[in-house]
C-alpha cells in the first residue's frame, strides 16, 4: 500500500500537469463551450468532486500541523527529561498514521476534479490556465515534494529517533511548508473567480502577481488554515472515539480518551478565532463588490446563514459539553461542574441572538417593509457580534475551569491572582458588550471599527488571562489526578457527532462561497451560460451536501481501515516501541 499510494499521488499530479498543458496548447476557444461528460450533470459532478477533494485536502493539511507540534512537545520532553516523551510521540504517530491512505484519496479526487473541469468547462479552464499558466506548472512540483516529505516523515519515524530526531522534525516542517504552499496556490485560483485582480476590463492578464494576490486571496488563506485545523482535529477526535469504543483494555481506553481530549482541545482553541477569520474574508468580499453583501446577507443566500448559525451552535455547544463532561474524569471537581448549567444557558442565549433574522415576514407589517420590534433589534450585525464574541468568552472560561479542576495553586499570591484573573475576564466581556452597544447606535463606519476592537479586546483578554493562569498553576499541587479512560460513552458519541457536523458545515459554506458568484465563472468577467447555471433550491443543496458528507465518511472509513491493516503489532498502544504506557496525570490540560 505505501508504495502504491505514493505512486498514485505522483501519477495524479502528473495527470493534472499534462491536462493543463494540453488545454494551454489548444487555446481557450478550442472545442465546444460546455460539452457533456458521459451524459451526467456536469455541475453536480464537479460539485461533488470539488467538495470531496477539499475535505481530504483539509484533513491531510491540518493533521501534519498538530502532529508535528505534538511530536515537538515530545522531543522537548526528552530534552527536559520529563518522562512524557513516549506519550507525546505515540500520539503524534497515531495521528500521522491516518495520513497515507487519506493522502492518496486526496490525490485521486483532485485528479478526478481536474478531469471533470477540463472536460466539462474547457473554455473557462482554458481562460484560467491562460491567466495562471505558470502556477499550473509549479503546483504539481510542490505537490510531489509534499508527497515525498510525507512518506519519508511517516515511514522513517522509527529510524529517525534519538539523536536523529531533529532530522525527522525538519522533514515534518518541510511537509507542512509544502502543503501550505500547495493550498495557497489553489486558493489563488478560487479567489480569482470571486475577486479577480491583475486583469483589464476585458479579462486580459496584466499582472500575474496581482492575479494571485487578489483581494480575497490572503483572507481565504487565513480562514482555511484555521478552519482546516479545526476540521482535522475533530476528525482525529472522532477516530479516537471509535478506537475508545472498540478498545478492550483500560490502558487503551485511557490513551484514546486522551487522544480524543487533545483533538477536541485543539478544535476548541481554533474555533475561538474561526468566526473572525470568516468575518475578515467576508469583509474583503463586501469591499470588492456590494453585490456579495446583498446576495449573502440579504438575498438568495441569506437563509444559509441562519442554517449556519444553528449548525455552528451545535458545534460549539457540543464541544463545550464534551469539555464539561470531561470534568467527570477528575474527582473533586464538583466546584467546577456547577458552572456548566450557567455556561450552557449563556451559550444557548448567545446563539439565539446570532440565529435571529432581521425579519421573517411573520406579519402584514413586516411583509410591507416594517420590522418586528424585537427581531429588528437583534437581527442586525451589532448585537450578533456581541453574542458570538461573548460565546467565545464562555468557551474560554470553560477551558480555564477545566485546567483548575483537581489542582491547587501553591504560589503565595494565588488568591489575589485568581481574583485578578477572573476580574480581567469579566472586564473583557463587559468591554465587548459596551463596544457592541456603542456600535449599534453609531454610524456604519464607526460600527465596523468597534467590531474590530471587540476582536482585539477578546484576544488581549485571552492572552493576558492565559499567561496569568500559567503563572498561577506553576508547580500547582495535584489533589486529584485525571482518570483517563473513565469518560462516559456518550462523550465519545459527541466527538463522532462533532466530526459529522464540521464536515456538513464545511460543505454548506463551500457552497455559499461558490454560490455567491451567482451566474459568473469569474465575477464580472466571464459568465456561466451553461444549462446548469443558476442556484439550486435550499432543499436540493441540503440533500447534495448531506450525500457528499456521507460519501466522504465512507471513503475516510476505508482509508482508516487500510491504515489499520498496515498497523504493526509494535505500534499498538498496548506494547512495543510506540507504547507510551499508562496516562496517569493531567497532562495536556
Amino acid at each position: 500500500m505505501p508504495t502504491g499510494a505514493g505512486i498514485a499521488n505522483v501519477v495524479a499530479a502528473g495527470f493534472l500537469l499534462v491536462v493543463a498543458q494540453s488545454v494551454c496548447a489548444q487555446g481557450p476557444g478550442a472545442g465546444p463551450e460546455y460539452p457533456s461528460v458521459m451524459g451526467m450533470d456536469s455541475r453536480l459532478a464537479v460539485w461533488i468532486a470539488a467538495q470531496l477533494h477539499l475535505m481530504f485536502a483539509a484533513f491531510v493539511l491540518a493533521v501534519p500541523m498538530f502532529a508535528l507540534f505534538i511530536e515537538y512537545l515530545g522531543w522537548r520532553a526528552v530534552k527536559n527529561d520529563t518522562g512524557e516523551a513516549r506519550r507525546y510521540d505515540w500520539l503524534a504517530h497515531e495521528m500521522a498514521r491516518l495520513l497515507p491512505a487519506a493522502y492518496s484519496l486526496t490525490a485521486i479526487t483532485g485528479a478526478l476534479l481536474g478531469f471533470l473541469l477540463f472536460t466539462a468547462y474547457p473554455r473557462f479552464m482554458g481562460y484560467l490556465t491562460g491567466i495562471f499558466g505558470p502556477t499550473f506548472v509549479v503546483y504539481p512540483l510542490f505537490f510531489v515534494a509534499e508527497t515525498f516529505c510525507l512518506y519519508f516523515w511517516y515511514y522513517g519515524w522509527d529510524r529517525l529517533q534519538g539523536e536523529r530526531k531533529w532530522l525527522h522534525l525538519w522533514l515534518g516542517l518541510l511537509l507542512n511548508i509544502f502543503g501550505t504552499i500547495v493550498m495557497f496556490i489553489a486558493d489563488a485560483w478560487a479567489t480569482f473567480m470571486m475577486t479577480p485582480g491583475g486583469v483589464d476590463q476585458q479579462g486580459n492578464l496584466v499582472s500575474l502577481y496581482d492575479a494571485v494576490w487578489n483581494p480575497g486571496w490572503m483572507p481565504l488563506n487565513i480562514h482555511r488554515l484555521v478552519a482546516n485545523i479545526t476540521f482535522g482535529a475533530l476528525l482525529c477526535s472522532a477516530y479516537a472515539a471509535y478506537r475508545f469504543l472498540m478498545a478492550k483494555s483500560p490502558q487503551d481506553k485511557a490513551l484514546y480518551d486522551w487522544m480524543g481530549y487533545t483533538g477536541n482541545l485543539i478544535a476548541l482553541f481554533t474555533m475561538l478565532f474561526l468566526p473572525f477569520a470568516g468575518y475578515y474574508f467576508g469583509f474583503e468580499l463586501f469591499a470588492f463588490s456590494a453585490t456579495y453583501g446583498v446576495t449573502l446577507m440579504g438575498g438568495v443566500l441569506s437563509w444559509l446563514f441562519i442554517i449556519q448559525a444553528i449548525v455552528i451552535a451545535v458545534l460549539f455547544i457540543g464541544a463545550a459539553y464534551y469539555s464539561w463532561l470531561g470534568l467527570l474524569r477528575i474527582p473533586g471537581s464538583e466546584a467546577q461542574q456547577r458552572w456548566s448549567p450557567v455556561f450552557n444557558v449563556a451559550l444557548i442565549s448567545g446563539f439565539i441572538v446570532w440565529a435571529t433574522p432581521h425579519t421573517m415576514a411573520a406579519s402584514i407589517e413586516e411583509s410591507t417593509g416594517g420590522f418586528h420590534p424585537v427581531l429588528g433589534a437583534l437581527g442586525v450585525m451589532a448585537p450578533k457580534m456581541i453574542a458570538v464574541t461573548l460565546v467565545l468568552v464562555v468557551l474560554y472560561a470553560s477551558y480555564l475551569l477545566y485546567r483548575r479542576a483537581g489542582r491547587v495553586p501553591i504560589v503565595p499570591w494565588h488568591r489575589i491572582g485568581t481574583v485578578i484573573e477572573w476580574s480581567a475576564l469579566g472586564l473583557t466581556a463587559l468591554a465587548i458588550t459596551a463596544l457592541g452597544v456603542y456600535g449599534y447606535f453609531a454610524p456604519a463606519e464607526v460600527r465596523i471599527k468597534t467590531s474590530i476592537w471587540q476582536i482585539i479586546v477578546l484576544i488581549i483578554g485571552i492572552v493576558v488571562t492565559f499567561i496569568l493562569d500559567q503563572l498561577l498553576l506553576r508547580g500547582a499541587k495535584t489533589v486529584a489526578e485525571v482518570r483517563w479512560g473513565t469518560l462516559p460513552r456518550r462523550g465519545q458519541y459527541v466527538l463522532i457527532m462533532l466530526a459529522f457536523v464540521i464536515v456538513w458545515l464545511m460543505a454548506l459554506m463551500g457552497y455559499a462561497r461558490s454560490g455567491a458568484r451567482l451566474n459568473w465563472h469569474v465575477f464580472g468577467i466571464m459568465q456561466d451560460t451553461s444549462p446548469g447555471a443558476g442556484l439550486p433550491s435550499l432543499g436540493e443543496v441540503a440533500v447534495i451536501i448531506t450525500v457528499i458528507t456521507l460519501i466522504f465518511f465512507v471513503l475516510l472509513a476505508i482509508a482508516f481501515a487500510i491504515s489499520g491493516l498496515a498497523k504493526a503489532r509494535d505500534s499498538e498502544p498496548g506494547g512495543g516501541r510506540h507504547s507510551p504506557g499508562a496516562v496517569t496525570d493531567g497532562g495536556g490540560a
